[in-house]
């Protein structure tokens, strides 16, 4: 764990401090000390999280807000003055309008221009935002906007969101939000990127002071009833400005949560229908000032945001800074399986005696010796009961253990172990386990620098091979003003498909021996091959294909669903498919008829379906008919009742042998039809 003193809090009051000197000399000497110690304690070589500039389209003497993205440039919220006959003021600040720029290039920006003439009001218009495809937008604006004089005191003209639609260059169709009302303001809108939800900020009846942060759901041509984001999101002060990026972080401005003062930027994440405590962003975006209205990118590596930092309201660019993170330590599994024995046992190693391993909520295990998986971490008592076994009610000794499982007091990966390319993992730090230190950011490395932020990443692998996965922690030691940066490494394998995942798992299960080398299938190439062609009818005989049935249950942990699965597909190791003319026979509807039990029964698993062949023929004959097998069994199960997002199919031919011609079994055995269930 890399520990450094972090400045950015108490550097501003500082410098305040050496101005307010009226001592020249002393205001000098002051400087100089400061600046000694800076360079003492390596304070200036600090890596910066964000690097933050202003744009140059924000102008000195006026304000420049919310900017969100459009087409090649950025709309924004201004108080510019445009054309209209009348300005007026409200509490002392003028009237904003939406503008547009456009980018000239990555550095220069075109001259910022009125967005739209059919959007422009005499009052307050915007923020805005806008669909994917830029063809609907959604906006703040007060609610009346008839009369081209209204005294500003009213307070009944509340703001609403709008929404209009492009139609062959100009913004038509304006309609109202179904939950505008005079009696609060709905504003701030920020629509999802697929535009089936939209978050904004209201002081609507009902929430938990000042302004709350909503959302509604599209159904069909309607929002549903605005949803409050709960107690984690909302304080009894200010949300509000939010923005759902692509991958759906929502940032937002609040003047409640704990921060440096004035309003400041957070982002928070759904985890498993919950949201997490929000995040408070950097010193770099956050000052002691007001800082709102965020977007960014889909991993957080640049965009813009709003700050008064410099007395009016301007537009920041920030892009995200690789930080270094100096030592990864692997990451440790937590181990919640232990075997339990009894260390006096040979005090009645004469006597008929029979041990019972009482674990609580009416789980007992019989066994001198039992292993047993507890849920995780927590306070456990485990007692052990030992009898006469020939007279049961004869109890010959009670013993009671009580302990404490902890987790590995780390930063923790949660994700999978094992996977194959061109599929989305899901990889969390959110069971990292640091008791003294107060997280603020997480920051994952996928192979290209730590980048990427947010309590959670998806990531899409491409390649097969080993990838070493870093998460960084950067956070407050909960019992000084000390901050601390923290890193963890976890190695996932990715493999092309899960058919060779299945085997290389398998055999590595074997070398460990954690299981029996020939189970049911394994043993038919001992010589007993023959008799299983012998079992189909003389008619079938000659005309059948014969596909003995190898199971796989992949998951990255033992679970109970999967033991669960295996004891009822044991039996299928070793049965049949029968193929004639690339079309199932009858001998496979019993595995066939099993397979769809038990997929309707564990709706949460997916199947994955490989056929082979031995190498006789062309390789690419064996591979045609391999697929036609696949796809045979793949109709039948859509044509059970399987949804075809459950089933994956492959024909393999002759590439993906299990025994060799030098091996001592039945090399027939290559041909074979693989069912590998999958639990991600």
């Amino acid at each position: 764990m890399i520990i450094y003193y972090k400045i950015e809090r108490y550097f501003y009051n500082v410098i305040v401090l050496i101005r307010q000197l009226n001592n020249h000399v002393l205001k000098r000497l002051f400087f100089v000390l400061f600046i000694f110690i800076l360079i003492q304690f390596n304070l200036f070589c600090q890596t910066k999280s964000f690097t933050v500039n202003l744009t140059s389209f924000s102008t000195v003497l006026n304000n420049e807000f919310s900017p969100v993205y459009y087409q090649d440039g950025i709309v924004f919220c201004t108080d510019l003055k445009n054309n209209s006959f009348i300005t007026y003021n409200t509490q002392n600040q003028k009237l904003v309008n939406i503008n547009y720029v456009g980018k000239k290039d990555s550095i220069n920006w075109e001259n910022s221009r009125i967005f739209s003439k059919e959007l422009t009001t005499n009052f307050n218009d915007g923020p805005a935002t806008f669909n994917d495809k830029g063809t609907k937008i959604y906006y703040s604006r007060n609610n009346f906007v008839n009369n081209l004089l209204r005294e500003f005191s009213d307070s009944t003209n509340t703001m609403g969101i709008f929404s209009a639609e492009n139609i062959d260059g100009t913004w038509q169709n304006i309609e109202a939000f179904p939950y505008n009302s005079s009696l609060y303001s709905v504003l701030t809108p920020s629509l999802t990127k697929e535009g089936d939800k939209i978050y904004f900020a209201s002081d609507m009846p009902g929430g938990f002071g000042g302004t709350d942060l909503y959302y509604c759901i599209r159904n069909k041509n309607d929002w549903e009833s605005p949803v409050n984001l709960g107690s984690k999101i909302n304080t009894d002060k200010n949300e509000s400005y939010p923005f759902i990026s692509e991958s759906g972080k929502l940032f937002f401005s609040s003047d409640g949560h704990p921060g440096f003062g004035g309003k400041d930027l957070f982002y928070s994440q759904q985890i498993n229908g919950d949201w997490i405590k929000p995040i408070h962003l950097d010193t770099e975006i956050n000052s002691p000032s007001d800082d709102f209205g965020l977007i960014t990118d889909k991993n957080f590596q640049y965009g813009y945001f709003s700050s008064n930092r410099n007395k009016t309201d301007d537009i920041f660019q920030f892009t995200t800074d690789l930080i270094q993170f100096d030592q990864c330590d692997s990451m440790q599994e937590n181990n919640y399986c232990y075997v339990f024995y009894d260390e006096h046992f040979r005090l009645y190693d004469t006597l008929p005696v029979r041990y019972e391993w009482d674990f609580g909520h009416g789980i007992i295990k019989s066994g001198r010796e039992v292993e047993y998986c507890f849920s995780g971490p927590g306070e456990y008592t485990v007692k052990l009961r030992i009898t006469d076994s020939l007279a049961a009610d004869t109890v010959i000794s009670v013993t009671s253990n009580s302990f404490k499982l902890e987790d590995v007091k780390q930063p923790y990966i949660t994700s999978i172990n094992t996977g194959i390319i061109n599929k989305t993992y899901v990889f969390s730090g959110l069971n990292s386990n640091l008791p003294e230190f107060k997280i603020s950011d997480y920051i994952w490395n996928f192979g290209k620098g730590f980048s990427i932020r947010g309590p959670e990443a998806n990531y899409i692998f491409n390649k097969k091979g080993e990838y070493n996965i870093q998460l960084g922690l950067i956070g407050d030691n909960v019992s000084s003003e000390v901050i601390q940066k923290s890193c963890i490494s976890k190695n996932v394998r990715i493999f092309d498909d899960y058919q060779e995942l299945a085997m290389v798992s398998e055999q590595e299960k074997w070398e460990l021996q954690e299981r029996e080398v020939f189970n049911r299938f394994y043993n038919i190439g001992n010589g007993s091959i023959d008799s299983l062609y012998e079992s189909i009818s003389g008619a079938d005989k000659n005309k059948s294909e014969i596909l003995p049935v190898k199971i796989y249950l992949l998951a990255d942990q033992s679970t109970f669903i999967m033991t669960s699965i295996d004891e009822e597909i044991f039996d299928l190791e070793g049965e049949i498919i029968g193929f004639k003319d690339a079309v199932l026979t009858a001998p496979s509807h019993k595995v066939i008829d099993k397979l769809v039990d038990v997929l309707k029964q564990y709706p949460e698993i997916k199947l994955f379906v490989a056929t082979h062949t031995e190498s006789k023929g062309s390789a690419g004959n064996n591979l045609e008919i391999t697929e036609k097998w696949a796809v045979a069994i793949y109709s039948e199960l859509l044509s059970m009742g399987i949804e075809k997002n459950r089933i994956e199919y492959k024909g393999f031919g002759e590439s993906r042998p299990i025994f060799s011609k030098y091996s001592n079994s039945d090399e027939r055995l290559n041909k074979r039809v693989e069912f590998i269930f999958i639990k991600e």
